[in-house]
């Protein structure tokens, strides 16, 4: 069974757990594919109302050691989402293109989920990961510049 890296140090694979924002967390493509690969799945409105702003859930799902799975890559570039993310440790993994349906954005993470559970278990948190259409996924930021 394989490791990840969280906030306590290591944990099981099956301690892993996937969070869809507010935009994706009904979509049955996204959450067949988490389920497929043995991956707890956590859903926005399950936790939080709609419509909370990302620097209110943000820090939640760092403290759950859950890793963020969203199209919105402008967290990224926004001053205090971006300090959230940081601030609180979260792992986001994002998809570099927000123009797929369910079904791509299904088909893209169950290709990118053994990439994913590897870095999660391999790159300490704070990070952001893209994912592509073809499912490959690329560390992008691991906030040492901040």
């Amino acid at each position: 069974m394989g490791a990840e890296q969280g906030q306590g140090g290591l944990v099981a694979k099956a301690a892993l757990v996937i969070f869809l924002d507010e935009n994706h967390c009904r979509n049955p493509h996204l959450i067949d594919a988490i389920a497929e690969a043995g991956v707890q799945c956590e859903k926005h409105l399950d936790h939080f109302p709609a419509g909370t702003e990302d620097t209110v859930w943000l820090p939640e799902i760092g403290s759950h050691g859950w890793c963020l799975l969203t199209t919105d890559a402008r967290i990224r570039s926004n001053f205090l989402e971006r300090q959230a993310v940081r601030n609180n440790l979260v792992r986001m993994f994002y998809f570099s293109r927000n123009n797929l349906s369910g079904r791509e954005m299904g088909f893209a993470v169950r290709r990118a989920m053994p990439s994913m559970i590897a870095l999660a278990a391999s790159q300490p948190p704070p990070f952001t990961a893209s994912i592509n259409k073809a499912g490959d996924v690329r560390l992008r930021d691991t906030f040492v510049d901040l």
